[in-house]
């Protein structure tokens, strides 16, 4: 039950994690139920079972890594892979505790394996779970309070390096998360923003969703080359496969020249010029420590809640799976038949003569008359909804011990999943 397979910034350097953001979802079509999740911190394959790590390398990753890189990756099984995902979710285990990206980027992951077929009852239970759980921490602790996140950190750090940023111009290559929030906390600082993307149209909604009174000049990826070289700092988070800034349209300049290049795989190509500073990804650790020793009292009270919501979780599988219940209806069909019939032996309905005749047939009764609900509960068995169904049969008949949340995830609710 449950396995995973993480490359974090923990294990992984950027480059590792630049080799293994090659892969994509379609490339684990024969270990289907699977997600895949990709940040800029993180690749994490979350498997419904545990699966071979020798198949799994010959199969997939030998394409990207070679087999010492593949043994970096921490494996989790069981309810070990539960609480890795639940801590994952809630941004307890990201570079910046506390960030709130991580949560949406779980969440599209989720939608993408939804969609492609590549997920069903087992991973949407986890996943339903971890949101749940991740709500839970936001309200019961201030983890988040100050929402933080690498692009955030970045931009703090530029404010480190080069004192008050108000009256600067940074060049801010793409318009997904990262960049949005980079362009956020730049204007927060007074920066006026030269905004380059592939499609400009993209590149003109953000701005129109930035607003009208901030500074932001659009430009297309044609005229990046003479950009870079025309300003100290600059920003990349695009979603390319290849570095978008080569070495070759570098220029020297008689300026230090600050860079950050929030991509993975890498956006920047290593410059030649000793007049730019390149910060990565990884470089804002020790920034990130810094948050986490800030916020280390939330951490203990979070962990208190996952490791809560683990049981709960476990409690849950065992409530929903099928056999059980089953046998629940058997079992209470039985007893209801027992029941009546020692009232009718007793009232001299029935001769007590014939009791055992007349509970065969009771018995042959109701098995005939639940072998169709049996049926379609073991042919739902892999379906996302089986376990409303299982609920409300539970509720039913009296078992209401474990209530299950019949709205699984807004979410999902929203996107048609359930519906």
């Amino acid at each position: 039950m449950y396995f995973i397979i993480s490359f974090n910034y923990r294990n992984s350097d950027v480059t590792l994690r630049s080799k293994l953001s090659q892969l994509k979802l379609e490339d684990f079509e024969d270990f289907k139920e699977v997600m895949y999740l990709q940040t800029c911190n993180r690749i994490e394959v979350i498997f419904d079972k545990k699966r071979d790590i020798n198949e799994l390398y010959d199969k997939v990753f030998h394409k990207v890594v070679s087999p010492k890189e593949f043994l970096k990756a921490e494996i989790y099984e069981g309810m070990d892979a539960v609480e890795h995902i639940f801590k994952v979710a809630a941004s307890l285990d990201s570079m910046v505790v506390g960030e709130t990206q991580i949560t949406g980027q779980l969440k599209e992951a989720f939608i993408e394996s939804y969609e492609k077929h590549f997920i069903s009852q087992d991973l949407t239970r986890l996943i339903h779970f971890s949101f749940k759980c991740a709500k839970k921490i936001r309200n019961q602790t201030q983890i988040s309070s100050e929402p933080v996140s690498v692009a955030s950190i970045a931009v703090r750090q530029a404010k480190e390096e080069l004192g008050d940023l108000s009256g600067y111009s940074a060049v801010v290559v793409g318009v997904g998360d990262t960049a949005r929030i980079v362009c956020k906390n730049l204007i927060k600082e007074g920066v006026n923003i030269i905004l380059v993307n592939r499609t400009i149209e993209n590149a003109f909604a953000l701005k129109e969703e930035l607003g009208d009174e901030v500074n932001i000049d659009v430009h297309s990826m044609d005229s990046l080359p003479k950009l870079i070289n025309n300003y100290r700092l600059l920003f990349s988070a695009t979603s390319a496969p290849f570095c978008v800034i080569k070495n070759e349209n570098i220029k020297p300049k008689n300026f230090k020249r600050l860079w950050f290049d929030l991509a993975i795989p890498s956006d920047i190509e290593i410059p030649s010029c000793n007049d730019i500073k390149v910060i990565k990804v990884d470089d804002l650790k020790e920034i990130s420590e810094k948050n986490l020793e800030k916020r280390q009292k939330e951490v203990q009270v979070a962990e208190e809640v996952i490791k809560k919501c683990v049981k709960e979780f476990e409690k849950y599988l065992q409530s929903v799976s099928i056999e059980p219940v089953i046998k629940f209806l058997q079992d209470k069909a039985h007893e209801c038949s027992k029941r009546a019939l020692k009232n009718a032996v007793k009232k001299h309905y029935i001769p007590a003569e014939m009791e055992d005749e007349v509970e065969k047939i009771l018995h042959n009764a109701f098995k005939r008359f639940l072998h169709h609900p049996n049926m379609t509960l073991r042919k739902m068995s892999d379906s996302a909804e089986v376990d409303i169904f299982v609920s409300v049969i539970r509720r039913l008949f009296g078992e209401n011990e474990l209530k299950m949340d019949m709205n699984k995830c807004e979410y999902h609710m929203e996107k048609g999943i359930f519906k």
